[in-house]
C-alpha cells in the first residue's frame, strides 16, 4: 500500500523536524547528563565527536533505497535514544555513536526522498525541509526543559525512541522510492579532487557545521553553570537554535538576490562574530542569551550561502562531505579545554575563534565565476 502524497510528505516534514529536536537535544540536556553519568567535559566532548563522526558516516550508507535507508536510519535512533535513558560505561558510547549513525541516515534519506519527489522546484523543498529541521532544534531545549525540571531525562529519550520507531515502522511499510531514485544515484562512488573549488572556500565550508555543533552542544551548560536556574539554563539553547530559525526562514526571501550572496554571507558573519564575542567577553545571563541569538541568527545561513558561492565551481559532491568535517572535532576540543582549564568559558573560546576566522577568510573570497566563464571550463 502507498500513501497518498500529502501524508507522505506530512509524515517526512515530521520526521525531518524530529531530528532537529534531535540534534539540540543531548545539548540542552547535557548539564543533567554529566551529573547523571558523572562524566567530565573532555568525555562528554568525546560524545559528541562520536555521534557527530557517526552522523557523517550515516549520510554516506545512504544508497540504493531511500526508503529503506530511512527506515534503517530511524530503527538505529531508537534503538540509540532507549540506550541513551539507562545506558552506562562502555554502553552509553555505543548508543550516541549508533544515534548519531541513525540520524546522518534519516536527515539524508529525507533529503533525498523529497528532493527526488519535487525535481521542479527541488531548491524550494529542501529549503523548506530546513525551516522545519531548524523549528525542531528550536523547540528541542523546550521540550528538554520539562525533562530537567521533573528529573526525567530517561522520559526525554524514551519518548524520542517511541516516534521513532513509529517512523522507522512506516517508512518500511509504507514509503517507496521514486521510479527515478535509480537514475539519480551517482555514477562513481567517490570523488577526491578538490581542485575545482578556491583553497579558502574549502575551508570556509568545513567551519560552520564546527561553530554551530559546538555552541549548539555547550551552550545550555555554560548557561547552567553561570545561573544555575533551569529556566535560563533552557533559554541560551532555544535562543541560539531560535535565532538560526528566524535567520533562515529571511534568507529564504528575495533579500538575498538584492543584497548579493557574498554581501549576504559577510553581513552573517559579522553578526555571528558579534554574538560569539558577546558570550565570551560578557559571563552574564543577559549578555549570554542576547549573544546566543546573535550567534544562531548570523549562522543561520552561512552554510547554504557557501554552497551557493562553491556551487558555480563545481557540483561535485565532495563539497557537501567536507561540510560536516569540524562540526564531530570542535565540541570535543570545547570540553577537552574546558577540562583542561577547569573553565567552560576558555573551552568556549574554540568555536569563539573559528568564528572570527570564517569572518577573516570570508574577506579573501573570490568572486564567482560568471556562467560563461564556469561553460568555458
Amino acid at each position: 500500500m502507498t500513501p497518498s502524497r500529502p501524508l507522505s510528505r506530512a509524515v517526512l516534514t515530521l520526521a525531518f523536524a524530529a531530528t532537529g529536536v534531535c540534534v539540540a537535544l543531548p545539548g540542552a540536556l547535557l548539564p543533567a547528563l554529566l551529573r547523571q553519568w558523572s562524566m567530565h567535559d573532555a568525555r562528554a566532548g568525546f560524545l559528541f565527536f562520536l555521534a557527530w563522526t557517526s552522523s557523517n558516516l550515516g549520510a554516506l550508507l545512504v544508497r540504493g533505497s531511500r526508503a529503506r535507508a530511512l527506515a534503517i536510519g530511524c530503527l538505529l535512533i531508537a534503538i540509540a535514544a532507549s540506550g541513551m535513558a539507562f545506558g552506562v560505561g562502555w554502553l552509553g558510547f555505543v548508543a550516541w555513536a549508533l544515534y548519531g549513525l541513525g540520524l546522518g541516515m534519516s536527515m539524508t534519506a529525507i533529503s533525498l526522498l523529497q528532493a527526488s519527489r519535487n525535481a521542479a522546484a527541488r531548491g524550494r523543498e529542501l529549503n523548506r525541509l530546513n525551516l522545519f529541521w531548524a523549528l525542531g532544534a528550536s523547540l528541542g531545549p523546550i521540550l528538554a526543559a520539562h525533562a530537567l525540571q521533573v528529573r526525567n531525562v530517561h522520559g526525554a529519550f524514551l519518548a524520542t525512541a517511541a516516534f521513532f520507531l513509529l517512523v522507522s515502522l512506516w517508512a518500511a511499510l509504507m514509503e517507496r522510492d521514486t521510479a527515478s531514485t535509480a537514475a539519480t544515484q551517482p555514477t562513481r562512488t567517490w570523488p577526491f579532487s578538490l581542485r575545482a573549488w578556491p583553497l579558502v572556500l574549502v575551508v570556509l565550508v568545513a567551519l560552520p557545521g564546527a561553530v554551530e555543533s559546538s555552541l549548539g552542544g555547550w551552550l545550555a551548560t555554560y548557561m547552567h553553570r553561570t545561573s544555575g536556574v533551569i529556566a535560563l539554563t533552557v533559554s541560551a539553547g532555544t535562543c541560539f537554535w531560535g535565532g538560526m530559525l528566524l535567520s533562515r526562514a529571511i534568507s529564504s526571501t528575495a533579500l538575498i538576490t538584492r543584497i548579493g550572496e557574498r554581501n549576504y554571507l559577510l553581513h552573517s558573519l559579522q553578526i555571528l562574530t558579534l554574538g560569539a564575542l558577546l558570550l565570551l567577553l560578557v559571563p552574564a545571563e543577559p549578555a549570554i542569551v542576547i549573544g546566543a541569538f546573535l550567534a544562531g541568527f548570523g549562522l543561520g545561513p552561512v552554510y547554504p550561502l557557501l554552497l551557493a558561492l562553491a556551487l558555480p565551481y563545481s557540483e561535485n559532491p565532495l563539497i557537501f562531505a567536507i561540510g560536516g568535517l569540524g562540526s564531530a572535532i570542535l565540541p570535543w576540543v570545547t570540553g577537552i579545554l574546558s577540562q583542561a582549564t577547569n573553565s567552560l568559558r576558555i573551552g568556549l573560546a574554540a568555536p569563539v575563534l573559528v568564528a572570527v576566522t570564517m569572518l577573516l577568510l570570508a574577506l579573501r573570497l573570490p568572486k564567482q565565476p560568471t556562467p560563461e566563464e564556469n561553460s568555458a571550463k
